[in-house]
């Protein structure tokens, strides 16, 4: 069958003339070659010469041709004609804020590309003199250095002959890259023969397409200077604290000597190297006349003179805000044929730098305090994994009084796995030590190096202390956000990044305790009840199963204690009564309420039973302070808004951002959520009351929820105003270790923080945050808010199981009510079926 479609194919007419062409045209074209035996023998000396000439024409455009084209994969990738005439350096892309504020790079090559008439003349000198005497006289390929390096290399005396454009190409395109080799490179002797004719090839490009000068700017932007420094902008900035045109000649002299390997002539690491090489920098200037010999012995006397400035650290403002930004933009910049490495963006996020960095020093400020009341409750033992292991011991002594050996208790099995899952023990076996003698090793102490909440401290500590140390520090997060646009504008995902970089706004699912009432109040409104909707605050109960076993369900009040009055659901929701909650969440239902929440921006998974009302389900803190914002902007809500414009590195904009924003609540119930939300401050006994100890809510409407978890597992606190809503969580990676007093509660572990990123916001008046009042709806009748004197209305969801005088007890324990600022859930309640 094949033989018959080769016959077609061969008796195809469009076939036969094509192929009648092609001999025609190829013997024409061999005509005047030596491959036209006959003609060639027979041929004049003269014409003979002009043959062979004509040949080796022939077979360097073939060669050209085939190189060019990877003929048959040969010859592996190169830069085309095309990607030559366009060559670009690889260039950072910078992160700004919103005000304009430099907040990192990302890059590949840290590099900060200058023009040609930046660079001094005295640079370019020692560049040439140096590097490439001739490169006035070539066009890319030196033959005669090359030559000259050929016949060193055959006596045994290596000399380079690359040219600077050949240098550059390797700069840029790295020819000799694995992915770049074709099939010859795997024949041995052939894969440097290859590379080096494929970067002449490209070199003579260069050449073609830009001129001098154009290549030298190109090179001294795209070498390597050493610590991760590209170009000589940056050299210059990071070595001698200089712009480059500012240079010194001894200055200049040592740059350029670095280039001949940045790291055996580091001037840090190895100044005696860089000084040697440095001077023969000056040596080959003298030699070519591009100094004096006055110039020349006054540059050789100098010292090196280095004044570092380290430009490569990485920047402090926000670092867990641009991690989290980093896949975003590059999945942005591959959808739309960036790279976010190289190509030079600007991206203008929505972070104020003033917010961050109030932001961020409120967090180290309050966890630095709140941190010293945790490692004091641990008493003598310091750490919490010794007191535990020593309380396990001693109940099971009290339990088992006759036995005499201990065994292991379950804190020491996690404590040994988490010894054992560390880089201490690990290297400690590396070493060749026993399981025995790393564990006696973990034990010893030595000087090292822990994080603090305000950067670091030198401690003599043993590797088991540190891993303890480690796992009593505290955590924070906090979210700012302006719900006028959705724009965040503060950021911080821990207390210390370059120790901890575990995100607590974006990756950490924490319960969020009583902070999850206001959504079940705004289901509740949105369902039909009024804003002044008062219930009798009473204990509740409800029968359920566990394992098929019948048990009573019995939360309680955050001080064990009820009113047993009617309470309106401001105040419910001010100081945080959960017995009213969680007949609000039982009255309008857990799917309503949970259908609620999805519409507000909670996307983790809730569950379905009356312990929610208690907020027993993990959430992050994006996901709690999203679901606030429409609280704050008469319904609305969106995506959060982290960068809002991308501007290319020719000044075009290619991104701008446009709201986006959807009505998930209707504004009049909006408005009355941040009603009820102001009760936490304005109500007394609400559990934001301590806001006034920075100042913040005079002359401001502020509402806020506190909310504790079981143990001071979890302290949250959530504030909204009409143009900032902020999230904040506290607590420890390893919900084991918590605070085991009121220290660990909402209104004492988060909210300090809160009040002191606010305060400090709007000290700064270049900021521009201002005090505000809540929107209220067109035509709303704010009568529907004056909650005085509003009829009970009777509890039909449960039936209370004691029989008290509600009008005796409601004066009795009004002033205690009153007094209530502190909330605490039960943990995780069983599922009610």
């Amino acid at each position: 069958m094949i033989k018959e479609i080769f016959t077609k194919v061969k008796e195809n007419k469009y076939v036969q003339k094509f192929s009648k062409a092609s001999r025609v045209l190829f013997g024409k074209v061999l005509k005047f070659s030596v491959f036209n035996r006959s003609e060639f023998k027979s041929a004049t000396l003269l014409s003979k010469v002009f043959r062979l000439t004509y040949t080796f024409g022939l077979l360097l455009v073939t060669f050209v041709f085939a190189l060019e084209s990877n003929f048959l994969w040969l010859f592996g990738d190169m830069p085309t004609m095309k990607e030559a005439r366009n060559t670009k350096l690889a260039v950072p892309s910078e992160i700004y804020s919103s005000d304009e504020k430099l907040l990192g790079l990302f890059y590949v090559e840290n590099r900060s590309p200058i023009p040609f008439e930046e660079i001094d003349s005295l640079t370019v000198k020692a560049l040439i003199s140096t590097e490439d005497a001739r490169f006035y006289l070539h066009n890319g390929l030196d033959i005669v250095s090359l030559s000259g390096a050929v016949f060193s290399t055959l006596t045994g005396d290596k000399r380079g002959g690359s040219t600077i454009h050949q240098q550059l190409v390797k700069n840029i395109y790295n020819t000799r890259h694995v992915n770049s080799r074709g099939l010859l490179a795997y024949i041995p002797g052939l894969s440097t023969l290859v590379a080096k004719i494929k970067e002449w090839d490209t070199a003579i490009k260069l050449d073609w397409f830009f001129e001098k000068n154009e290549i030298l700017a190109l090179y001294l932007n795209a070498v390597d200077f050493g610590d991760n420094t590209f170009g000589i902008k940056l050299a210059s900035e990071h070595f001698f604290s200089k712009k480059p045109q500012d240079l010194e000649l001894h200055e200049t002299a040592l740059l350029i000597g670095i280039l001949k390997g940045t790291n055996y002539y580091s001037p840090k690491r190895r100044p005696e190297r860089a000084l040697a090489r440095r001077n023969v920098v000056l040596e080959q200037m003298l030699k070519y006349n591009d100094i004096d010999s006055l110039a020349f012995e006054n540059a050789i006397k100098k010292p090196l003179g280095l004044k570092i400035t380290e430009i490569n650290k990485e920047e402090s403002s926000a670092p867990y805000f641009r991690t989290m930004l980093r896949p975003l933009l590059i999945a942005w910049c591959e959808e739309n044929g960036y790279s976010l490495f190289s190509d030079g963006l600007k991206i203008y996020t929505t972070i104020d730098s003033r917010m961050q960095t109030n932001a961020e020093e409120a967090v180290k400020s309050h966890l630095t305090e709140i941190q010293r009341s945790l490692d004091l409750e641990q008493g003598s033992y310091k750490y919490w994994f010794k007191k535990k292991i020593a309380e396990e011991k001693a109940a099971f002594k009290r339990e088992n009084p006759r036995v005499k050996d201990i065994p292991e208790m379950p804190t020491e099995v996690v404590l040994n796995k988490l010894v054992k899952q560390s880089g201490s023990y690990k290297n400690f076996r590396s070493a060749g030590l026993t399981e025995e003698e790393a564990l006696e090793a973990m034990n010893k102490p030595h000087q090292t190096v822990l994080a603090t909440h305000t950067g670091e401290k030198k401690m003599t500590i043993s590797a088991l202390d540190s891993i303890m140390y480690m796992s009593q520090f505290l955590q924070a997060g906090l979210l700012s956000i302006d719900p006028t646009n959705l724009h965040v504008r503060a950021y911080v995902g821990g207390s210390n990044y370059d120790y901890f970089k575990y995100d607590h706004v974006v990756q950490a699912g924490r319960q969020p305790g009583s902070a999850f009432k206001p959504i079940i109040y705004a289901s509740a409104l949105e369902n039909g009840y009024p804003a002044c909707t008062t219930i009798i605050d009473k204990p509740f109960s409800i029968e359920t199963s566990i394992g098929g076993k019948q048990t009573t369900w019995a939360p309680k009040n955050s001080n064990g204690t009820y009113t047993y009055a009617p309470v309106n659901l401001r105040r419910a929701l001010g100081t945080s009564i959960n017995s009213i909650a969680i007949r609000v969440l039982q009255d309008v239902g857990t799917d309503k309420v949970i259908k609620t929440a999805e519409k507000l921006g909670i996307q983790s998974k809730l569950d379905n039973n009356l312990s929610l009302a208690l907020g027993t389900s993990n959430v992050t803190l994006l996901e709690l302070t999203r679901a606030y914002l429409p609280f704050a902007n008469q319904g609305m809500s969106g995506d959060v808004v982290l960068f809002d414009k991308i501007i290319d590195k020719t000044g075009e904009v290619v991104f701008e951002h446009k709201p986006d924003l959807k009505q998930v609540l209707a504004p009049e119930k909006a408005y009355e959520m941040s009603y009820l939300l102001r009760g936490a401050v304005e109500e007394g006994g609400g559990t934001a009351r301590r806001l006034y100890n920075y100042g913040i809510p005079y002359g401001n409407e502020i509402g806020g929820k506190t909310g504790t978890t079981n143990d001071y597992v979890d302290a949250w606190f959530m504030g909204v105003m009409a143009n900032l809503v902020t999230g904040v969580w506290v607590g420890c990676d390893d919900s084991r270790i918590h605070f085991t007093s009121g220290n660990g509660a909402g209104g004492r572990a988060a909210l300090p923080i809160y009040g002191k990123f606010l305060q400090a916001s709007y000290a700064d008046k270049k900021i521009g945050l201002e005090k505000t009042t809540f929107t209220k709806p067109e035509d709303y009748d704010s009568a529907l808010l004056n909650c005085h004197f509003v009829p009970v209305v009777e509890d039909s969801t449960a039936t209370d199981s004691l029989a008290v005088n509600q009008d005796s007890l409601m004066i009795q324990r009004r002033d205690e009510f009153r007094a209530l600022d502190v909330e605490t859930i039960e943990i995780k309640q069983p599922t009610l079926e």
